[in-house]
């Protein structure tokens, strides 16, 4: 019994971290992603929604649909992975869309490691070529005391 508890906990955050990103991407796109249109700016903005839902908190494409249909916008799981495999798409197009990605993504509490390491792939083209250097020195510095940790084992 206690184990459903948890899941249902869980479910609820889950919920509330996906309410919280529909809210903030509504406010920075000045629209209601979950009206029910089919215009470009409501599809690239639930494209990003989509996005993040999936890469980032790792929500399978069902519960995203089911999470829309929960908030009155009627998806099935087709959708949300049409919209997922075509936000590289959208972004050349609306270049708010990384922008907002980079909010949206700083909001959230809890990534977790494979999910930082999918957002620095992601901040790393914004660097300069200088920032680029230093980070390789950095990361390679890391990487040496790895390996001395290991064969000191």
């Amino acid at each position: 019994m206690k184990k459903c508890g948890v899941i249902n906990e869980t479910n609820k955050l889950t919920k509330n971290k996906a309410l919280n990103i529909v809210n903030q991407v509504n406010k920075l796109a000045g629209l209601d992603i979950l009206e029910n249109t089919r215009q470009r700016e409501y599809v690239e903005a639930r494209s990003l929604v989509c996005f993040v839902l999936r890469k980032y908190l790792g929500l399978g494409l069902s519960r995203i649909a089911k999470f829309f249909k929960e908030n009155g916008k009627n998806m099935h799981h087709a959708t949300a992975l049409h919209l997922i495999r075509n936000y590289d798409i959208y972004k050349l197009y609306n270049k708010n869309l990384e922008k907002w990605l980079d909010m949206i993504i700083n909001d959230i509490d809890d990534v977790g490691n494979e999910n930082k390491r999918i957002l620095i792939k992601h901040r790393i083209k914004y660097l300069t070529n200088k920032d680029i250097d230093e980070l390789a020195l950095y990361t390679e510095d890391m990487y040496n005391k790895v390996l001395q940790k290991e064969e000191s084992i």
